[in-house]
């Protein structure tokens, strides 16, 4: 891996610099000039160029964690500092989809296909159907689960750490409850309404809202409720999907293996929620556009109401209420009443993350690369 300074003025941009972040895998790391520390520069943007989809972004304090799909990138905004890590350094696989610090401040990391990483700052830590152990000495550090105490699946989309610390994952066959010494799995045999669980949100009182393919389901400890597109979940279909478009743009292909059909317009797949100061719910569809859930009725929102694109990848809430939901047309910044749109025009494509640093600054994970935006 090669990390590399670069700088250029990008169309329509208040930019003063560009950091370019070069991911090659399984090529040594180069430690390069860090960059200057984007709170001391001027203007509203800083964008930060990747060869790779930035799938998911996580803060603790001032370290920003970045999945992508060439492998995790560790930036500290204070001490100006970057270190890359690949399966070279014991993550489990080079691609990432998503990251949570937990209440330790230690990240974790679910991957496509590798399963769980959890990292204390020394040691990596692998967390899969099979067992628990170091990533980098399976048959020297290696406890085997007994069976149905494992991960879920080895496909990870989700991490929600409870009140209680109690971890959950969401996983490609159902979610997973990690006790310390192995997982309890929930699958469509308990009362979810779909196997493949791509968000997972717990509202005020403890309720668990799992996003799935197939709708979103309602877990409150005891009994399970499923609410689909026949419920409001999402937008109609042919009220939002272009009649020329034949296949989703910017959407993984990942459950075509094994002969399946490819993603289409589905407004039951659930790919973003969040839960707001006022306990309700709001969540992101492929397809479908952005749909709120106050505890009685559904609605939604799609492009006809200003929305940037009805493709949903993430939905963030900022310290003052306001969510951030990140399309395939860009970012909305939606305060309940109107939505106002960060496009291409801004330097930005389709976002597929969201973080926000405690000054108050949005991070958005792109296509390729990560753009911070300092703007109000």
């Amino acid at each position: 891996m090669t990390l590399q300074n670069l700088k250029h003025q990008l169309h329509n941009t208040a930019l003063t610099g560009v950091i370019f972040f070069a991911l090659f895998l399984f090529m040594p790391i180069s430690a390069s000039a860090a960059p200057s520390s984007p709170a001391k520069k001027p203007g509203l943007w800083e964008h930060y160029s990747l060869f790779s989809i930035v799938k998911a972004l996580a803060f603790d304090g001032d370290v920003l964690w970045i999945g992508t799909t060439n492998g995790l990138l560790k930036y500290d905004l204070r001490k100006e500092t970057q270190k890359v890590y690949t399966t070279k350094d014991g993550l489990l696989s080079n691609m990432i989809h998503t990251i949570t610090v937990s209440p330790k401040g230690e990240p974790w990391i679910g991957t496509y296909g590798g399963g769980l990483s959890h990292f204390d700052g020394k040691r990596w830590t692998a967390y899969t159907p099979y067992g628990v152990g170091s990533s980098l000495t399976y048959s020297n550090n290696w406890t085997n689960y007994k069976r149905g105490r494992g991960l879920g699946d080895l496909w990870v989309y989700g991490i929600h750490f409870d009140p209680k610390g109690t971890m959950w994952v969401a996983t490609w066959k159902g979610v997973s409850r990690f006790d310390g010494s192995g997982f309890l799995t929930f699958t469509t045999d308990d009362g979810l309404i779909d196997k493949w669980v791509y968000t997972l949100s717990q509202d005020k009182k403890g309720v668990f809202w799992f996003g799935t393919e197939g709708g979103v389901t309602r877990y409150d400890g005891k009994t399970w409720k499923s609410y689909t597109n026949k419920d409001g979940v999402g937008a109609k279909i042919n009220s939002v999907k272009p009649p020329e478009t034949q296949s989703l743009p910017y959407t993984p292909r990942h459950h075509e293996r094994g002969g399946g059909k490819p993603l289409d317009y589905n407004p039951n797949y659930i790919s973003a929620s969040v839960v707001d100061d006022k306990n309700t719910l709001w969540i992101g569809t492929l397809g479908g556009g952005l749909s709120r859930f106050d505890g009685q009725s559904w609605k939604s929102f799609t492009t006809k109401e200003g929305l940037s694109g009805n493709l949903i990848h993430a939905i963030t809430i900022d310290a003052q209420g306001t969510l951030w939901i990140g399309t395939d047309g860009g970012v909305s910044r939606f305060d309940g009443k109107q939505f106002l749109n960060l496009t291409d025009k801004d330097g930005i494509g389709a976002v597929f993350s969201i973080a926000i640093d405690r000054r108050g600054n949005k991070w958005f994970g792109t296509f390729g690369g990560v753009s911070q935006y300092r703007g109000k």
